[in-house]
């Protein structure tokens, strides 16, 4: 299995992911709780080719990214009440654990991977740096939905970025804005 640039094999988990409807207080209790940080803050962040469950979707979210060693951490939170993978979970069981995403050197063969395996993929979207995710509903195999996180060069470059920002982390300017 191949390895990418940051460490992680191909198809391994990246990222553990929670939903939250207040992102700067989350972003405050998980660097208290647990060490995380620094995050970087990406507010009204930019989906395109949005689809959710096979429909043309259009919802709003802003997302938090930050490392605590090798293990990333994204904050969600929807920002209007439109139909979401999020807006979903929510509805069922509150503000909590959303998903683990993979990376995927080759996405369209993970898709179908899941796919084979009987789950739903629920949401398909591109992201303005220059890759590509998909949702599969995998709830009832490992508790939480699988995100297919297309590695371009671009995404793996801004994983790797988020990582070493957090090795030594002295607690300075703990929320960064991109960009």
């Amino acid at each position: 299995m191949p390895v990418l640039n940051f460490g992680q094999p191909d198809g391994g988990v990246i990222q553990t992911a929670f939903i939250t409807d207040d992102i700067q207080k989350s972003m405050a209790q998980f660097t208290r709780q647990l060490n995380v940080g620094p995050w970087f803050l990406f507010e009204n962040f930019e989906l395109n080719d949005l689809v959710y469950k096979g429909r043309p979707a259009d919802f709003a979210v802003s997302l938090a990214l930050a490392n605590c060693g090798h293990m990333q951490f994204e904050l969600i939170q929807p920002l209007d009440d439109k139909p979401s993978p999020y807006r979903e979970v929510f509805r069922e069981s509150g503000w909590c654990f959303h998903h683990h995403a993979v990376a995927a050197t080759d996405f369209e063969q993970s898709c179908a991977h899941y796919a084979a395996e009987g789950f739903e993929q629920v949401l398909t979207c591109s992201v303005a740096v220059g890759g590509r995710a998909a949702y599969f509903d995998t709830r009832s195999a490992v508790l939480g939905m699988i995100e297919v996180v297309e590695m371009t060069p671009a995404v793996e470059h801004l994983w790797t970025d988020i990582r070493h920002a957090a090795v030594g982390w002295d607690g300075s300017e703990p929320v960064r804005t991109p960009g």
